[in-house]
């Protein structure tokens, strides 16, 4: 038997257990929900924030250094934290698909002389850290307020089109409230996720966000579209043609989001590759088991419904 048909049988077996164990399937993805929805609101006990904000979202200073030198980034923040008085966060930045180093990238708080801070740099790396091989960035406080402002609001919008869509192409509160549902799933999980590595949001997360927002959206309504609005056939042979293109999706985007990754040395780009990665990864839980599981549920009942209404 060749790998093709290997992997439709592995499908089709996986269809089958779905249909018949999708009802209790369900409670695997609220798991998921229930227990990053409890580290979030720990986190923000601990620390009095959702999550860790970068400097483009709570404002502060960050310096880039270019060297090759090698040195533990830990040693770097606390040394330079020590010295500075305040939280100071550093990683490696690195040449691309190569482990060869190339600089550091170095956040400090609001309040920081940047000739203190080269000269303290100089110090600990005993190099010297000047304009011609670093360059540094401020972003006030109010500028920041403002970035998180904006992306909250755009955030909302995004929440409020996705179910505007889902409402007026399938006429149905139900579907728009299911896939506004596992959205939300989606981002809590990839919040938890980054809140327990200790990931810097920013506004390149908030893009990150909603381009996972508009992934997931899209295959929700793939998989909605083939439960409720077709009808050819039966309700497994539907399913497992979805799957085969949820999954062809699937693989096409984390190579092309694992080629980001690794391939790039932009912060940027980074932090978006990493929020995309976490998030279709996640998005098979929520969409197949959470969504799928709703949408199935909702058109059992309205077949109860009909066959009450015929009696």
């Amino acid at each position: 038997m060749g790998v093709r048909n290997k992997v439709s049988k592995t499908i089709d077996n996986v269809v089958d257990y779905y249909l018949k164990n999708y009802r209790k399937m369900v409670f695997i993805p609220i798991i998921f929900v229930i227990a990053f929805a409890s580290f979030i609101g720990y986190y923000y006990h601990v620390h009095g924030e959702p999550v860790n904000e970068g400097i483009s979202l709570a404002g502060g200073t960050n310096i880039v250094i270019s060297t090759n030198q090698s040195m533990s980034p830990t040693l770097i923040a606390s040394t330079l934290g020590s010295e500075l008085k305040q939280a100071v966060t550093v990683s490696v930045v690195k040449a691309p698909f190569s482990n060869t180093i190339t600089g550091y990238s170095i956040t400090v708080g609001k309040n920081v002389n940047t000739t203190v801070l080269q000269a303290d740099l100089s110090s600990i790396l005993k190099v010297p850290v000047n304009s011609s091989d670093s360059s540094i960035d401020f972003v006030s406080a109010t500028l920041a307020q403002s970035s998180l402002y904006s992306s909250l609001i755009l955030l909302g919008i995004a929440f409020v089109l996705v179910a505007a869509v889902s409402l007026f192409y399938f006429r149905s509160m139900w579907q728009a409230f299911s896939n506004v549902i596992s959205i939300i799933s989606d981002i809590i999980n990839i919040v938890g996720v980054l809140d327990i590595i200790g990931f810097s949001f920013s506004t390149a997360s908030i893009a990150g966000i909603l381009m996972i927002m508009g992934y997931s959206a899209d295959r929700n309504i793939i998989l909605a579209t083939n439960i409720l609005k077709r009808e050819e056939a039966s309700m497994r042979y539907r399913l497992v043609k979805t799957i085969k293109t949820s999954l062809t999706m699937d693989a096409a985007a984390l190579v092309t989001f694992l080629i980001l990754f690794f391939g790039t040395t932009n912060s940027t780009l980074h932090e978006i590759a990493i929020i995309l990665i976490i998030g279709v990864i996640f998005d098979d839980f929520t969409v197949w088991i959470l969504n799928g599981s709703t949408q199935l549920y909702g058109l059992k009942y309205k077949e109860v419904e009909k066959e009450a209404l015929k009696v």
